[in-house]
């Protein structure tokens, strides 16, 4: 979303993706471009500046494979560094790129790479508003032009097929011939091929949306104020124009747990912010509060009270309170032999052959393509490093497919010999991530199936569910990095701050060990191992605040 120098607008599909998944953001942003004194915060999201580059890559196999199957690929030219200040010289530069796509269509070509349009005035808009898009690749079918478009996804999304949508639309208001189908290149190279035209309503639709949120948003000379009920806020960590308002407003976003739905029913009873919802009385809160179970009110009132008791003792540690202690009860007794287990892996791995093509699988049944590595395998327990050593943490390092197969041997041998040794021992993580990720594993690898279900069946203990139904504590995130809180001084933690920023460590590990930059590659591995490490402790660390936690509440 755009306003040019001459107070023009110009929109795009993102920008309808956007809509749906926040208004309030939307509207908030373009009252940051009406020059209406607020700004939206920028969030620098590692992983997804990853995801954009990986798209990058898929998109430019893709143009490869066109060009070794096709005689003739035009690649239209856009220069997107000309600046919309001077509308002038944007509109000259965007209508000469599109002008160039329409002679690569009357040529006849057999497919465009990055087709420009530009619209600069859509018909039902009241004021100056646009629309431009870039389509990945225009088709030539015989008699039409088909909307091809590259995701990493393996399936294939609504607000993907709405941006084909708003191409086959320019398509026909330029009254060229568009295909009745779109396809959607994924991430494992499979087409996925839809019927555009039940498409195009909801297109439409949304775009009229989007059309009208600017219009009020022009003729209102203030900003809209948080809880404008014309612009529903997600509330989720990740919006920037949320988050900002959310703590300044004190909201019971905050709460941890609570839904969307159940924030407005208790906004409806008159608790407008996490310190009064919290303050409030039981009996009061469950008197005014209608279309919450009960217990799910009463949990959600004990959530907010602990998190407001948290923060006025900012110097201690979290409030908390256990729920049950049956459920704690349920942590097996600790074992010399127990492994406290942590994988970090990334989801967006692929390896290709020299055709291009993702490698998939190899065994009978297991035909898929391979999305995602296990780089590594992290382990913390008593003696698990070489005869002899006194060493807990254990690395188990994956660079590629082949190397990840060999990992898994060889945890899979580790854990038989330690349970000779210790029958007793179990496998601790937190969430479903490692189990959910030995299960693909014991897919990819069929020939360690029998011990990844034997670790799967009776040995991993995930510690979650224990935390979510055992305790509450006063945090807004349950987390493993933010219940560390409890047991862990504040400069525990250093370096890597999250799995995203793992993966892109990972990324950057590869690169630089590729290209000869040994000491930098060297440098990244050993950031991530100490990530690794801290994640292995601290789950064996809140292991034992558990135990702690149930050997000290009351029956």
């Amino acid at each position: 979303m755009q306003m040019l120098g001459d107070q023009s607008w110009v929109i795009s599909a993102s920008d309808l993706h956007q809509l749906a998944a926040c208004r309030w953001l939307v509207a908030r942003t373009a009252d940051q471009k009406l020059g209406k004194g607020v700004v939206v915060p920028e969030v620098s999201d590692p992983m997804m500046e990853l995801v954009a580059r990986l798209g990058l890559e898929h998109e430019a196999r893709t143009l490869e494979l066109l060009q070794q199957k096709l005689p003739q690929v035009a690649e239209i030219s856009y220069d997107r560094s000309v600046s919309g200040g001077d509308a002038t010289a944007w509109r000259a530069n965007i209508s000469a790129a599109q002008s160039e796509t329409l002679l690569a269509i009357d040529k006849g070509v057999d497919a465009i790479f990055q087709a420009v349009f530009f619209q600069e005035r859509l018909v039902e808009a009241p004021y100056p508003i646009g629309f431009q898009g870039f389509a990945d690749f225009l088709v030539n079918t015989g008699n039409t032009w088909e909307v091809w478009d590259t995701k990493l996804a393996r399936s294939a999304k609504d607000t993907a097929l709405i941006q084909l949508a708003s191409y086959v639309d320019q398509l026909h208001h330029l009254g060229i011939p568009a295909s009745p189908e779109i396809q959607l290149i994924l991430g494992d190279g499979t087409h996925s091929i839809h019927q555009v035209l039940p498409l195009l309503p909801a297109y439409l639709s949304q775009r009229a949306t989007l059309i009208e949120l600017i219009g009020e948003r022009i003729s209102d000379p203030e900003a809209t104020p948080w809880g404008d009920p014309r612009y529903p806020a997600c509330g989720t960590k990740g919006c920037p124009a949320c988050s900002e308002q959310i703590v300044l407003h004190d909201d019971l976003f905050q709460t941890a747990g609570m839904r969307k739905s159940q924030r407005d029913k208790i906004m409806v009873a008159g608790f407008t912010t996490l310190q009064e919802f919290a303050q409030a009385s039981r009996d009061e809160v469950r008197q005014r509060t209608s279309g919450i179970s009960r217990d799910t009110l009463a949990q959600l009132h004990l959530q907010a009270s602990l998190q407001v008791a948290t923060r006025e003792n900012p110097k201690g540690r979290p409030a908390w309170e256990v729920l049950s202690r049956g459920i704690l009860r349920r942590i097996p007794p600790p074992s010399a032999g127990d492994i406290f287990f942590d994988f970090e892996g990334d989801p967006t791995h692929q390896e290709f052959d020299q055709n291009g093509q993702p490698r998939g699988g190899e065994a009978i049944g297991d035909q898929s393509v391979w999305f995602g590595i296990e780089y590594l395998f992290g382990l913390w327990g008593e003696n698990l490093g070489e005869e002899g050593s006194s060493e807990k943490f254990l690395p188990l390092w994956a660079e590629s497919f082949e190397e990840e197969e060999v990992v898994l041997a060889r945890f899979c041998e580790l854990v038989q010999l330690r349970l000779a040794h210790y029958p007793d021992m179990h496998i601790y993580h937190y969430a479903s991530y490692e189990k959910t990720r030995l299960k693909v594993l014991a897919t990819r690898y069929p020939q360690h199936r029998d011990c990844v279900e034997l670790i799967i069946d009776t040995l991993l203990v995930d510690l979650y569910p224990v935390v979510m139904k055992g305790v509450r504590v006063g945090l807004p995130s349950y987390s493993l990095k933010a219940l560390e809180a409890l047991y862990f001084s504040p400069d525990t933690r250093s370096g890597i701050a999250g799995g995203g920023e793992s993966v892109v460590a990972f990324i950057d590990y590869l690169t630089a060990h590729k290209i000869g930059d040994h000491s930098t590659a060297d440098a990244i591995r050993a950031s991530i191992l100490d990530y690794n490490r801290i994640d292995c402790f601290s789950t064996q660390a809140l292991r034992d605040w558990l135990l702690t936690a149930r050997d000290q509440a009351q029956d």
